[in-house]
C-alpha cells in the first residue's frame, strides 16, 4: 500500500505520505465549493467492473464525439463536391462558350420548342407579347407596391395600352395565319414525312420504290400539261430549272464545254435572250450560276404597238439575232412567257417558236398561264408552249398545295447531257422529292385540278366584270384586238368552242390602276397657250407622282379591307403605282370564293367614289384657298389627299420667300398648334412639312358631301386665334423684359444710396459687426419689385412687407380734379374696419406714422 501511494504521490519511496480525505478536510466550508470526487484508481476493480465503467462514461461520449465528427465530414464533403461541381460547369461553359444558348445542355423540351415555332409563326422575329408583360410584372412589382396611391390610374392607363396591344396582336395574327389545310394539303405534308422515313429502306428495295414513283410522275406531268416525250426536273427554287437548262443547252451548242470550259466558248460567245418583262436581276443570276459574261445576256424589248408594255417584240428579236450572227455570236436559249411576272401578258410563241426553229434556238417558256394547259379546251396563245422545247411549272401555287417542288418539263434524247447539267441523279434518296407530288396527284385527280384552275379563272373573269363597270380604272396590260368575223367554217367552229368556255377567255393576271376621269372630256393645251413644254412635262410628273400616291392609299385600303382578296402594289414602267390580282397565285392560298370578289367590288366602288370627289374638288380647293389671305398652297404631289396649305402670319404674308430663321420658327409653331387643334376635331387633317422643313396642314380625302369653304374657313379661323394668342403672349413677355430690367435698375440705385448712406466701413466683414453692435443700422432695408401683368406697371413691396399681406391696388383712372390735401390711397380703405367712418380719426396709424419718424 505504502509503494502504492508513493508512486500515486510522486514523493520518495518509504516516506508515508497523507492519504486522500485530509486533504478534503481542509476545504472551507463558507465558500460552498462543490465536492470533488474521490479519486480512486481503477486498478482497485476487477477488469469486468472497468469495462462497464468505461460503457456508463466513455462510450456516450465518444459516440457524440464521433457523430459530430461525421456530420461536419459530411458537410465538408459536401462543400468539396459543390465546390468541384462549380468548377466543372465553369470549365464547361468556358468550352462551350461557341455554342448557342438555345443548343446548350441535354435539350429543350418540345413543349417549349412548339411553343417557340408557334410565337414564331404568329409574330416573326418579335418575343411574344404575354411573356414581355409578365416580365415587366415581376420587374416592377415593388415599384407597383410603393406607389399605391396612383394604382387606380396606372392601371387604367395599362387597360388601355393592353387594349391596343390585343388589338395589333390580333391584326398580326390574322394576317400572318396559316393556310387551313383540307385532305389534299395534309397528304402532301404526310408525303414529306413519308418520304424522309422511306429512306431508310435497303438500297434495293429504295431503288425500286423510287423508279416506280418516278415513272409515274413522269408520265402523268407530260400527259397532263400536253408535253410529250418529256421528262421532269424537280426544284425548290423558282430559277434553277432554267439554269440547268441553259447549262444543257450549252453543252448541246458547245460539246466540248465539259473539258475545256470557258476556252470552248472563247470563239463563237453564247447568247441568251430574255424579255425585258422578266423579274428583276435574272439576267445576274444566270450569269452568276453559268459563270458568263453579263455580255452573254440579251434583254430584248417589248412591243407597245397594241397598248402593252409586256409582250416581246418579234420584229427586234429576229434583228437581235441576226447582228449576233454576223458578229460571230452563237444565239443558245430563248426565254418566252406564257404570262409575264408583272403584267401576265403572253408572248406570241407561235412566232418565237418559228425563229428558234430557223436558228436552232433552245426555246423555254414560263409564266402562269401554262397552268391552262391542263384544262380541257387551250387558248390559242398558250397552245404553241406545248411545242417548245421545254417549260416551268408552278403546280404547287396553282392549286394550293403547300410544299410541293416547282417542276421544269424539258425534252432530251441525250441522258449523258442530263446528268451532266444535274437535271437526272443516280441517288434514289434525292428522287424521293416527287413522293408528296406523287400523293397529291393521284388524291386529286384530273378534275379535281380542272376545278382549281377553273375556279381561278372564274375569280379573274368576276374581277374583269366589276372593273369594266368603273370609268376611272384602266386596266394595264391588255392586248386590243379588232374582233374579225368568222369566214369559214373552221373559223366558226373555234368561235363555237371558245363561246362555251368562258373562263379561258380572261387573263388569270389581273393589273389596274386609277386614272383621271377622261368621260367629260380632258382639258387641251392649245397650241398658242403660254405654257412651255418645259412647264408642260414637269405639271404631267407631278400629275403622275399623285395618281401614284392614290394608287397606293387604295392598295392598301383595299387591302386591309378584304383580307380574302390577295393583292399587290407594283411598279410598271411607264405606268407607275398600279394593283396586281393574280388569283393563280394566291387564290386558293387565301380560300377566295366569288362572293369576296363581289364584297371587293362593293369596297373599290366606295374608295373610288371618295377618291373621285377628292380629285373633283382639288382646283376648286387651291381658288378657295388662294382667296384667303394668311392661306397658301404647298406643292406636295407625293400627299395622297385633297392638297397641303400653310398658315402665314400677318407680319410674314408679304413675304413668302427668303425668310429669317426667326420667321421660320413662328410659322411651323403656328402650323403644328394648328395641326393639333384641327386633328382633336376631325382626323383627316394632319402635320406635313414642306421642303424649308416648316410645318404645314395636310387635308385628307373627302366625300362629295363636304363643305370645302366651311373645311378652309375652319382652318383659318383656328389660326387666326393662334396667331393672336401669340402676339398677345409676345407683347406679355415684352412687358415682363422691361420690367425685370426697370425693377433691376431701382434695386442697383437703391443699394447704392444705402452704401452712400451706411459708409464703407459697414462694408468691411470684421468692422462691419462691431461697428453693427455699437451702432445698429436702420432696420428699414432695400425693398423689392412687383410687377402687375394687367396694368403693366412697376411698384414696391414695402407695402406688402409692412401690413404682411398683399395690396391690390386700383387700377382705376384718377378723378379728373383730384385735391391735393386729399390723395386717393385705396389701399388704407381696404385695411379700414367695416362699421368705421372714413372722416374719423385713426390713433393707431398716426401712433404708427410717428413712431416711424421718431425712429428716423
Amino acid at each position: 500500500m505504502a509503494s502504492m501511494f508513493a508512486k500515486s504521490s510522486g514523493a520518495p519511496a518509504g516516506v508515508m505520505q497523507p492519504s486522500q480525505p485530509p486533504q478534503i478536510e481542509r476545504y472551507e466550508p463558507e465558500e460552498e465549493k462543490p465536492k470533488q470526487p474521490k479519486k480512486v484508481s481503477f486498478a482497485q476493480f476487477d477488469p469486468d467492473a472497468q469495462m462497464q465503467m468505461n460503457s456508463m462514461f466513455m462510450s456516450p461520449m465518444m459516440k457524440e464525439l464521433e457523430a459530430q465528427i461525421k456530420v461536419n465530414t459530411d458537410m465538408l464533403d459536401r462543400m468539396n463536391k459543390q465546390m468541384e461541381d462549380e468548377r466543372k460547369a465553369r470549365l464547361k461553359e468556358k468550352q462551350t462558350a461557341h455554342i448557342p444558348e438555345a443548343l446548350k445542355g441535354g435539350g429543350q423540351e418540345m413543349v417549349s420548342i412548339m411553343k417557340s415555332v408557334e410565337d414564331l409563326i404568329l409574330m416573326g422575329d418579335e418575343l411574344p407579347e404575354e411573356e414581355e408583360e409578365e416580365d415587366n410584372e415581376a420587374e416592377g412589382q415593388e415599384g407597383e407596391e410603393s406607389g399605391d396611391d396612383n394604382d387606380d390610374d396606372e392601371e387604367d392607363d395599362d387597360d388601355e395600352e393592353e387594349d391596343e396591344d390585343d388589338e395589333e396582336f390580333r391584326r398580326r395574327t390574322q394576317l400572318n395565319k396559316l393556310q387551313i389545310l383540307d385532305t389534299h394539303s395534309k397528304a402532301a405534308l404526310t408525303g414529306h414525312s413519308l418520304a424522309a422515313y422511306v429512306s431508310t429502306l435497303d438500297e434495293d428495295n429504295l431503288k425500286k420504290f423510287t423508279s416506280k414513283i418516278t415513272q409515274d410522275c413522269q408520265l402523268w406531268l407530260s400527259r397532263l400539261f400536253r408535253f410529250p416525250d418529256s421528262s421532269p426536273f424537280y426544284h425548290e427554287e423558282h430559277k434553277d430549272g432554267l439554269v440547268k437548262i441553259c447549262r444543257m443547252a450549252l453543252y448541246q451548242k458547245y460539246p466540248k464545254y465539259p473539258v475545256e470550259g470557258f476556252e470552248a466558248l472563247y470563239s463563237r460567245p453564247p447568247v441568251i435572250y430574255i424579255s425585258s418583262a422578266a423579274m428583276p436581276g435574272l439576267s445576274n443570276y444566270l450569269c452568276l450560276q453559268l459563270g458568263l459574261p453579263l455580255s452573254s445576256i440579251c434583254n430584248v424589248p417589248c412591243s407597245t404597238v397594241n397598248g402593252t408594255t409586256s409582250i416581246m417584240d418579234v420584229g427586234m428579236l429576229e434583228k437581235l439575232i441576226q447582228d449576233d450572227v454576223s458578229a460571230a455570236k452563237t444565239p443558245v436559249l430563248l426565254v418566252g412567257f406564257a404570262g409575264s411576272p408583272h403584267l401576265g401578258s403572253v408572248d406570241h410563241l407561235d412566232e418565237l417558236r418559228k425563229i428558234c426553229k430557223n436558228h436552232k434556238i433552245w426555246l423555254h417558256v414560263e409564266g402562269n398561264n401554262l397552268a391552262l394547259l391542263a384544262t380541257v379546251s387551250i387558248p390559242n396563245s398558250v397552245e404553241p408552249a406545248t411545242s417548245g422545247d421545254s417549260m416551268t411549272l408552278r403546280l404547287g401555287k396553282w392549286i394550293g398545295i403547300p410544299g410541293l417542288p416547282f417542276i421544269t418539263l424539258y425534252k432530251s434524247s441525250d441522258p449523258a447531257l442530263e446528268l451532266a447539267a444535274g437535271l437526272s441523279t443516280f441517288n434514289p434518296q434525292l428522287k424521293l422529292n416527287c413522293l408528296p407530288l406523287w400523293i397529291v396527284l393521284q388524291s386529286l385527280g384530273h378534275d379535281g385540278i380542272v376545278d382549281r384552275i377553273k375556279h381561278c379563272c372564274n375569280l379573274a373573269e368576276k374581277m374583269h366584270e366589276i372593273l369594266e363597270k368603273i370609268p376611272t380604272i384602266q386596266k394595264i396590260g391588255e392586248e386590243k384586238k379588232e374582233e374579225s368575223e368568222a369566214k369559214t367554217i373552221k373559223e366558226m367552229i373555234f368561235v363555237a368552242i371558245d363561246a362555251l368556255f368562258v373562263f379561258k377567255m380572261a387573263s388569270p393576271t389581273i393589273v389596274f390602276k386609277y386614272v383621271e376621269d377622261n368621260s367629260t372630256g380632258a382639258v387641251e393645251i392649245a397650241p398658242y397657250s403660254p405654257v412651255s413644254p418645259q412647264e408642260d412635262i414637269e405639271e404631267k410628273d407631278k400629275l403622275k407622282t399623285y395618281y401614284n400616291a392614290l394608287n397606293t392609299w387604295l392598295c392598301d385600303t383595299l387591302f386591309y379591307e378584304n383580307s380574302s382578296v390577295d393583292i399587290e402594289l407594283i411598279d410598271v414602267e411607264n405606268e407607275g403605282s398600279c394593283i396586281k390580282f393574280s388569283p393563280l397565285d394566291t387564290a386558293q392560298v387565301k380560300g377566295t370564293v366569288i362572293e369576296d370578289i363581289e364584297k371587293f367590288g362593293e369596297n373599290l366602288k366606295k374608295q373610288i367614289a371618295i377618291l373621285d370627289a377628292t380629285v373633283l374638288q382639288r382646283d376648286r380647293f387651291c381658288a378657295v384657298v388662294e382667296a384667303q389671305d394668311n392661306l397658301r398652297i404647298v406643292e406636295m404631289p407625293s400627299w395622297a389627299g385633297l392638297g397641303v396649305v400653310q398658315y402665314m402670319p400677318e407680319e410674314w404674308r408679304e413675304r413668302m420667300t427668303d425668310l429669317p430663321d426667326n420667321a421660320k420658327r413662328d410659322i411651323n409653331n403656328i402650323n403644328t398648334e394648328l395641326v393639333k387643334r384641327l386633328h382633336s376635331k376631325d382626323t383627316a387633317f394632319s402635320l406635313g412639312f414642306n421642303d424649308e422643313n416648316i410645318g404645314c396642314v395636310k387635308f385628307g380625302l373627302i366625300t362629295d358631301d363636304t363643305d370645302l369653304e366651311e373645311l378652309i374657313g375652319l382652318v383659318y379661323s383656328v389660326g387666326k386665334e393662334i396667331e393672336e394668342s401669340s402676339k398677345f403672349l409676345e407683347k406679355l413677355s415684352e412687358k415682363v423684359q422691361k420690367g425685370i430690367e426697370e425693377a433691376n435698375k431701382e434695386l442697383h440705385k437703391e443699394m447704392d444710396e444705402k452704401l452712400m448712406q451706411e459708409g464703407l466701413l459697414r462694408q468691411v466683414p470684421l468692422v462691419s459687426s462691431l461697428l453693427n453692435w455699437w451702432s445698429p443700422p436702420p432696420k428699414d432695408s432695400v425693398k423689392g419689385r412687383t410687377f402687375s401683368l394687367s396694368s403693366g406697371t412697376m411698384a414696391s413691396t414695402e407695402k406688402t412687407y409692412k401690413y404682411h399681406m398683399q395690396i391690390q391696388e386700383d387700377d382705376a383712372p384718377p378723378p379728373s380734379s383730384p385735391s391735393p390735401s386729399h390723395p386717393v390711397n385705396t389701399y388704407k380703405e381696404v385695411l379700414k374696419p367695416e362699421n368705421s367712418n372714413p372722416s374719423s380719426p385713426q390713433p393707431e396709424q398716426k401712433s404708427m406714422e410717428t413712431q416711424s419718424k421718431d425712429k428716423q
